[in-house]
């Protein structure tokens, strides 16, 4: 009772143990000076705590986060070999993708998987699968929305916590590359039309590992909001979980093992990259060079 308790309450059982004599404050975590360099002449990185929210996506290479679930999925399963996921913003859209391209059929609505589709939207259940020379079609409730929504930008890939630090360094080094600045997309909830306490966050850790891979990048008030919020949370995303309405959600319908899986911290290299293939958006670790 008393843990189910923690629960409803935003906390997890640990919660108990907190010491309630020391705020980690705004400070907490490693600290970041502001550029030294004009920022007129600094890329810049910000965030959109929705996906309208990004502003002028031609001038940013983006990356999209929704933590709880789709971007850590579709982390996991191109580390596990899946050859190509296409990306359906509708539920009659990602039937038909599936059947044109003998691909599996994934993702969920209200976070279940809905009826014929062959897996739902568990990376943990992702993790322990092999998906070596497969294609698949990913449609969720926010997360597809968000990335269907950022394929205007010159430059997309997938972020989560588990895929941090390397999303970050691709991120930085395709914006100085290309001229771009650096925008992080959240994909948020109620379709992509509300802010996501989770999203947010993680955004802040890929601010974070961005910043340390270049100093000189100048940050917006929403990109160190986003990095206050993740530094609060000293890392413990299981904590920030517990405390998300999202998070609460998918641990009522016995998701814990997705929490737990998600909240792992770089733990892979594969950064998946969006690309327009005729017309339908798919992601790749590479994208194949163009025809001719």
């Amino acid at each position: 009772r008393l843990q189910e308790s923690c629960w409803r309450a935003g906390r997890g059982p640990d919660a108990l143990d907190v010491p309630h004599t020391e705020s980690p404050g705004l400070d907490a975590g490693p600290s970041i000076s502001p550029p030294h360099t004009s920022t007129l002449e600094s890329m810049r990185i910000t965030v959109a705590l929705t996906p309208t929210l990004l502003r002028e996506p031609r001038h940013h290479a983006v990356a999209v986060v929704d933590v709880l679930r789709a971007t850590t999925s579709l982390v996991t399963m191109l580390e596990n070999g899946l050859l190509r996921a296409i990306i359906s913003d509708n539920i009659q859209q990602a039937r038909k993708l599936a059947l044109n391209n003998f691909a599996l059929l994934c993702g969920e609505v209200k976070a279940q998987p809905p009826a014929g589709f062959d897996y739902g939207n568990s990376p943990a259940e992702f993790a322990g699968l092999s998906f070596k020379g497969k294609s698949a079609v990913l449609f969720t409730t926010n997360g597809t929305r968000a990335l269907s929504a950022a394929a205007a930008a010159p430059f997309v890939i997938a972020a989560a916590l588990v895929n941090r630090r390397a999303a970050a360094q691709r991120l930085v080094a395709e914006a100085a590359r290309r001229k771009l600045d650096i925008a992080i997309v959240c994909a948020g909830v109620e379709r992509g039309t509300a802010f996501s306490l989770e999203d947010s966050a993680a955004a802040g850790a890929i601010v974070e590992a961005a910043m340390e891979a270049d100093a000189t990048i100048a940050m917006t008030d929403a990109s160190w909001a986003a990095l206050h919020l993740w530094r609060w949370y000293r890392g413990d995303a299981m904590r920030l979980f517990r405390q998300s309405k999202h998070g609460r959600a998918l641990h009522d319908l016995g998701f814990d093992g997705d929490l737990a899986y998600a909240a792992q911290l770089d733990i892979y290299e594969s950064v998946p990259l969006l690309y327009d293939d005729d017309g339908v958006n798919v992601l790749r670790t590479r994208v194949p060079r163009a025809k001719g």
